[in-house]
């Protein structure tokens, strides 16, 4: 009896069905993208976590820039 009980509460919860996290999903599938090379120094905010990330490309002079403390600080 309490074995067929513990079977009806997997077949309700169906523990053998794959939980997708789809709040991380979205952030995932922007990082897999290539980064745009830009030509202009950057004043937007971002509105995305991967927008945070930003290259300009000055003449043959490649310029990286993260969005850090709502400020664009340029790394390289």
């Amino acid at each position: 009896m309490e074995q067929q009980q513990l079977e009806d509460k997997e077949k309700n919860i169906d523990i053998e069905k794959k939980q997708v996290d789809i709040s991380n999903q979205a952030y995932i599938d922007d990082l897999k993208k290539l980064i745009k090379t830009n030509t202009n120094v950057p004043t937007h905010t971002p509105k995305k976590f991967v927008d945070m990330f930003y290259v300009r490309d000055n003449s043959g002079t490649t310029e990286f820039y993260v969005f850090i403390n709502n400020t664009w600080k340029k790394l390289i």
